[in-house]
């Protein structure tokens, strides 16, 4: 590390010295790549050093000595090219699995806690539940049930999701384990491929390296999903392999302003004219307002009734005036019943 440092200490720039180094750099287009250089916005945030990182490992963060430049990865530091070409260049042929067959829009999201409340058998009309694999798992792999459903409060009639949205350091362990972690042993029936965040200050090379990541996870693990993130550089012919998934999973995260707003509408669109009509979209939040067909199926999955009630408060963050199950018992009825009218509008607002 003090060596590559010691690189990247002599180069500084004032000016954006992409082109120079998109010739060293192995993802350029120009030498059979999926980079096609940098547009004046990124250069401009690259230059300015508005990485959200106050690292300084890769020379984008906040405390770097040179800009985050794409190609500073293969060309400072050739240790990593090795395995960063092994994974961006591997074929990946991802597997068909069978389509997840849900019944119910809204697929709540429950925690352990709520067992005691029995809240599903207040909801016979929800058929499935989503549980985030933190809450059964420790990052190490150890699981807190041989049963999760049991673990969970469900019957043998509901079917259970397992979400990898979760913290990072289970991102690590679920892609050096892939494959080796059997799920179904523990009465789980679906699972999302390991999610490894692709945020538009990355560099555009780490980008497209967590999206390969997220395809050969998803064939690896035997994922009946496939994740759907383009960033703002990806081209959505880099995520060909997953086209023929039935089951494509979004996180729509917090949106604080209107360019985020844009950008997850941006790509939902993308993803709407692009997947098969027949391919199902499950939405990490609301669907409400996000440019989807609205022949195609939708489901949301939803953790705000669980947030929120445990809390003692309602869907809008107020305190409530009932017992704690009470307001579990409310929120999830009233986000059941809002699903539903939106369904009934025609998707509209």
């Amino acid at each position: 590390m003090t060596g590559a440092r010691g690189i990247l200490a002599k180069e500084k720039y004032d000016n954006c010295p992409g082109p120079a180094l998109c010739k060293k750099c192995f993802w350029s287009s120009r030498k059979g790549g999926f980079c096609s250089g940098c547009d004046d916005d990124y250069k401009t945030r690259c230059l300015k050093r508005s990485c959200y990182s106050n690292c300084n490992a890769c020379s984008g963060g906040q405390k770097a000595e040179t800009p985050g430049v794409c190609g500073r990865t293969a060309v400072f530091r050739h240790e990593w090219k090795k395995g960063l070409k092994q994974i961006l260049e591997a074929r990946v042929k991802l597997h068909k699995p069978d389509p997840v067959r849900i019944k119910t829009g809204v697929i709540p999201v429950i925690y352990p806690e709520v067992k005691k409340y029995r809240i599903p058998e207040k909801f016979p009309e929800v058929d499935a539940w989503v549980v985030p694999l933190h809450k059964v798992m420790g990052n190490t792999g150890w699981f807190y049930s041989d049963d999760f459903k049991d673990y969970l409060g469900l019957s043998r009639k509901h079917k259970l999701i397992l979400s990898t949205s979760v913290p990072d350091d289970y991102q690590e362990f679920l892609w050096h384990k892939r494959g080796n972690l059997d799920f179904k042993k523990y009465n789980a029936d679906y699972w999302f491929p390991a999610h490894f965040s692709i945020y538009d200050d990355d560099s555009k090379l780490y980008q497209f390296f967590s999206a390969k990541r997220q395809q050969i996870n998803a064939l690896d693990a035997k994922s009946q999903f496939a994740w759907f993130r383009l960033g703002e550089h990806i081209p959505v012919e880099f995520i060909k392999p997953v086209k023929k998934m039935p089951s494509i999973v979004f996180s729509k995260g917090h949106i604080v302003s209107g360019r985020t707003k844009e950008i997850v509408h941006r790509e939902v669109k993308k993803a709407d004219d692009w997947f098969p009509q027949n391919t199902t979209f499950f939405i990490l939040g609301k669907a409400h307002g996000l440019p989807i067909n609205k022949k195609r199926r939708v489901h949301e999955i939803d953790s705000t009734w669980i947030m929120r009630g445990l809390k003692g408060r309602d869907l809008k963050g107020r305190p409530g005036r009932y017992k704690r199950w009470t307001m579990l018992k409310r929120n999830l009825a009233a986000v059941i019943e809002d699903a539903e009218l939106h369904r009934r509008m025609g998707g509209k607002n």
